[in-house]
C-alpha cells in the first residue's frame, strides 16, 4: 500500500473519530457543537488543556476511548503524511538529477561508489564535473550525493540503467564494482550498447583479467597488482619513488600525460623532433609517438620526420601541454 493510500485511510478514519466524538459529547453532555468539537481536538492532540466542560461518568469513558483510538489514528495519519512528503522530496530530487544527466555529453560514467569507485570519481571530478555515478547500494548512493556527485541509484548491469546514465553520449565508462562477475556483465552491456565507448574495468582476481578482455574491456586495472608494484618500487628504488611521489601526490608539481594528434596542416609536419625544439619552446617532453600503422614508439628518434596522423604522447604541466597544443595546430610553413 502506498503512502498516499495510507494517508487517505488515516484521514478518513480520523475524520470519523472526530465526528463521532463531537456527536457523542453533544448527546451525552448536552453541550454546544463547538465546545464538543473543541473537546475532541484537545483530547486527540493531547495538548493537556483543562476540560472545556464538566464530564459525567459516561463522558469520561468517551474521553478515554478518544485518547486510545484518536491518538493512534492521528499518529498513523501524520506518519503516513510524513513518509509521503519524504517520497515526494526524493522523487523531485531524482527528476532534477535526471535532467542534469540528460544535459551531459562526452562525460564519464563510474559504476560503483565503494573505495575504488569513490576515489576514481574524486580524481575525475577534480578535472571535470561531467561524471555520473551508478550505485545500487542506497547508503553508498547517498554518500555519493552528499559528496556532490550526479547519481543514478540502480544496477549498472542493466541496460536501462546504463542508458539513463547517458551511455550513448558518454566518453568513457569505468566498471569498478566489487564483484568481477558484475564488472564482466557491465562491460558486456556497455559494449553491446556503445561498441566504440572506451571501457575501463577493475579486476579483483587475476583470472578475471582474460575474461574482461574477451568481454571487450579496453583497459583493465587490478588494484592489488598496482599496489604490489608500487610497494616493490618503493623498496627497490627509493630515489625513483621520491620522484613518483612528487609527481603523483605533491602539491608543487602537477604533471600531465596527454595524447595530441598532429593536424594535417600543422607547423610540425615535415619537421623533426630535434628541429621542432618542442621541449625548448613549450617545456613539454615527448615520451612516445603513435604512428597510424606502426603503433606506439617509445623514446622516438630525434631525427624522425613528423607526418600527418602522428599522435604525440607528451608529459608536462598544464601550461606546457597547452603551449605544445598551440604549436601543433599552428599553420605549416606551406600556408604562410
Amino acid at each position: 500500500m502506498s503512502a498516499l493510500s495510507r494517508v487517505r485511510i488515516g484521514a478518513i478514519f480520523l475524520a470519523l473519530i472526530i465526528f463521532g466524538g463531537t456527536v457523542g459529547y453533544v448527546v451525552i453532555e448536552d453541550v454546544s457543537w463547538f465546545d464538543a468539537f473543541y473537546m475532541v481536538i484537545v483530547t486527540i492532540t493531547t495538548v493537556g488543556y483543562a476540560e472545556v466542560f464538566d464530564l459525567s461518568h459516561v463522558g469520561r469513558i468517551t474521553t478515554i476511548a478518544l485518547m486510545l483510538i484518536g491518538v493512534g489514528a492521528a499518529v498513523y495519519t501524520f506518519g503516513a503524511a510524513l513518509e509521503m512528503a519524504l517520497e515526494n522530496l526524493g522523487d523531485r530530487r531524482t527528476v532534477r538529477m535526471s535532467r542534469l544527466i540528460d544535459n551531459l555529453s562526452n562525460h564519464y560514467i563510474v559504476c560503483g561508489f565503494g573505495k575504488v569507485g569513490s576515489a576514481t570519481w574524486e580524481q575525475i571530478h577534480g578535472r571535470t564535473e561531467s561524471v555520473v555515478v551508478i550505485e545500487t547500494d542506497p547508503l553508498l548512493a547517498e554518500a555519493a550525493r552528499s559528496a556532490g556527485a550526479l547519481v543514478i541509484e540502480g544496477d549498472a548491469t542493466h541496460n536501462d540503467v546504463l542508458e539513463s546514465a547517458g551511455i550513448m553520449r558518454a566518453r568513457s565508462l569505468i566498471a569498478c564494482v566489487r564483484d568481477d562477475s558484475d564488472n564482466l556483465v557491465i562491460v558486456l552491456s556497455a559494449k553491446s550498447i556503445q561498441p566504440d565507448l572506451l571501457v575501463i574495468s577493475r579486476a579483483t582476481e587475476p583470472e578475471s583479467i582474460g575474461k574482461l578482455r574477451l568481454a571487450g574491456a579496453d583497459r583493465i586495472v587490478s588494484p592489488q597488482t598496482v599496489g604490489a608494484r608500487r610497494i616493490a618500487a618503493l623498496a627497490l628504488d627509493p630515489s625513483l619513488a621520491r620522484f613518483v611521489d612528487l609527481v603523483v601526490e605533491g602539491d608543487l608539481v602537477e604533471l600531465r600525460i596527454e595524447q595530441l594528434a598532429l593536424p594535417e596542416r600543422s607547423a610540425l609536419v615535415g619537421s623533426t623532433l630535434r628541429l621542432s625544439r618542442i621541449r625548448e619552446l613549450s617545456g613539454a617532453t615527448i615520451l612516445a609517438i603513435e604512428e597510424a600503422h606502426e603503433g606506439l614508439r617509445l623514446n622516438p628518434d630525434p631525427d624522425r620526420v613528423f607526418t600527418h596522423g602522428d599522435v604525440l604522447v607528451a608529459i608536462g604541466t598544464r601550461e606546457h601541454i597547452d603551449t605544445l597544443n598551440a604549436m601543433l595546430v599552428g599553420p605549416s610553413s606551406k600556408d604562410r
